[in-house]
This record gives C-alpha cells, structure tokens and sequence, in this order.
C-alpha cells in the first residue's frame, strides 16, 4: 500500500550529511545567500534528540528561529523518555522536574557509567511494592516533567517531515508549508493526531530515523503521505495531508504502522528493536498541558537482577 519515498539515519559518529541546497528557503521562499547562515545552522532531525550529523541546506536562519518554539515543544512532551534513556541534546542530557518540585530525574555519568537519581515524595506503600509470587519489586517513580503545547509539538512533527519531503513534492503541501510560518495556526483541519510509541525506556538506543511512506494508489482511502520518526527509545507517526490529494480520505481512527529497527552491535550482527502498541494523542490543543506520562514503573528481579521500565500514560492524555 505504502512506497518508501524518503529515509535518514543518523547514527554516532557519522559524517555530516546535507540536505537539500541553499539556492531558496522550502519554508519562507527566501533566496538571499546572507538569509541562510552557517551550513549546520538547521538540523534536519532534532538536535535535542541526538542529531548532530544531519543539516538542511535549504532552511533559512528566520525560520530556523521560528521553528525552534515547536522543536522545544515536542522535546518537552517526551522530556522523561529523553532523561532515562540518556539522550545526548545540545546541552547534554535533558532533566526532569525542577529542583524543589514533587519528582526529579537526574541523568550523569560518574566514572564512564550512567547513573539515574530518582527523588519522589509521597507515601513508601504507595511508590515501593512487592509481588509476593516472584519477589519482584515494583517501584512507582511519579514523574511531572514539563508543560508543553500539543499544537506546537505536532507541527514540530509536521517541520520534520516537510524538511525530508523530496522537491517535486513540496507542491501538494502548500498549506502544511504555509501553516508553519503562524505560530498558532492549524496545519489542517480536523484531528492533529500523533501515533506514538515506545521501547527500550531505560536505555535509549543512540539512533534517530525519519521515514516519509507514500500511498501507492492515489484512489485509496489512505493517507496520502504518513511520516514516522524513531528517536531512540520512542516512535512518532502523523499523516502528513496533501493539498489535494486527502481530500477523499475519512478521518482515520487510529494511526496503526508497526514499527521496529534494527542496530549494528559492537560484536558483529544486529540488535533487534520492537516499539510497543501505539497510543494515540491528540495534539490539536493550544492550551499547554503536562507531558502525557505521569509516572514510570520499575518492575526489579532481585534474583536475576533483570527490570524493565514502563511508562504509565497520564489519566486523559491519550
């Protein structure tokens, strides 16, 4: 049903790559050589989320600017998943909660390993159990994150997705393009709808990879482009509307496209990776709200010393 039309991969180590040229701005029009800046102005890919190979060309210093209220937007919604997993942003390793607030994480690196520092406050029979069967340890670890605006952070989605968009398809999303550039306004009507899901929480794996999938039969009731962006330990998903072309197609229930990856191991062979079942958000709102996950479980073997870390989605915010 779906073409690959478009895929990047930004692994550690890699050599600066770019994309597109510095002949005309995709977002604004501009053509002026002085408009664009230094060549690794404009990340293709969030920097906040690892990228620091990865450059559009064709992005100008104006709309860089502009764009980065909805990048730090999207970074906040999925601030905890960016903390535990260890993800390196332009600043370092993004922190949870402010110091004093209910619940802090704190990321570093003490002796060459990751250490995470977790501070919750509330009742210990309400954070720490025990599942007397197995003798596994449930810690409950409340997490308040940041505020974030859902609009904002969808079109952060929407930004990435037009900057791998190859040219002669930049026509059939004039609008999408043109929505950019007001702060506030819709990228197009209805649902702002984000599939999102997640895996490995604790350790992120240190990759990113965007992946524009285009309908095959224009006649289809299917989205005519969805865009899926891997960052680390979590996955997003959005129908990316064509001018014209989706104007056929019914509001979709469920944006359902499983996703897993696969990374090289040190020792040879590949690691597979399997991303969960997607939530859906509804990111249409302009009214800032908390981070969707209001807490993480640790389920501990102290006998094989093996835990897995869940994200428990925020009461409302799916």
């Amino acid at each position: 049903m779906y073409d690959i039309i478009s895929q990047e991969l930004v692994e550690p180590g890699g050599a600066k790559r770019f994309l597109g040229d510095r002949t005309r701005c995709r977002y604004c029009g501009a053509t002026d050589a002085i408009a664009f800046g230094k060549a690794t102005n404009a990340h293709a890919l969030p920097v906040a989320f690892g990228n620091r190979t990865l450059f559009s060309l064709d992005e100008c210093k104006a709309c860089n600017t502009k764009f980065s209220v909805y990048e730090d937007a999207l970074c906040k919604a999925v601030g905890p998943f960016l903390t535990f997993g260890g993800v390196r942003g332009r600043n370092g390793v993004r922190q949870t909660g402010q110091t004093g607030s209910k619940s802090t994480v704190r990321h570093n690196v003490v002796a060459g390993k990751r250490q995470l520092s977790v501070a919750s406050h509330g009742e210990a029979n309400e954070l720490v159990g025990v599942d007397k069967a197995t003798g596994s340890l449930k810690l409950t670890m409340p997490v308040e994150g940041d505020i974030f605006v859902p609009r904002y952070a969808y079109k952060a989605l929407v930004k990435i997705a037009l900057s791998m968009l190859p040219p002669e398809e930049l026509p059939r999303f004039g609008k999408v393009i043109a929505s950019l550039a007001e702060l506030d306004a819709k990228p197009h009507g209805g649902v702002l709808q984000v599939g999102f899901s997640y895996a490995y929480v604790g350790n992120s794996p240190p990759a990113l990879a965007g992946t524009l999938l285009r309908r095959r039969d224009h006649q289809a009731h299917a989205p005519y482009m969805i865009f899926v962006l891997m960052a680390g330990s979590v996955c997003f998903q959005i129908w990316l509307r064509s001018d014209e072309l989706d104007d056929h197609v019914p509001e979709i229930g469920r944006l359902g496209v499983r996703f897993s990856a696969q990374l090289p191991k040190p020792e040879g062979g590949y690691l597979p990776i399997q991303f969960s079942d997607l939530l859906q958000f509804d990111w249409s709102d302009l009214v800032p709200r908390s981070q969707p996950f209001e807490a993480f479980e640790l389920t501990f073997n102290p006998k094989t010393t093996e835990g897995i870390l869940r994200p428990v989605p925020r009461s409302g915010g799916v």
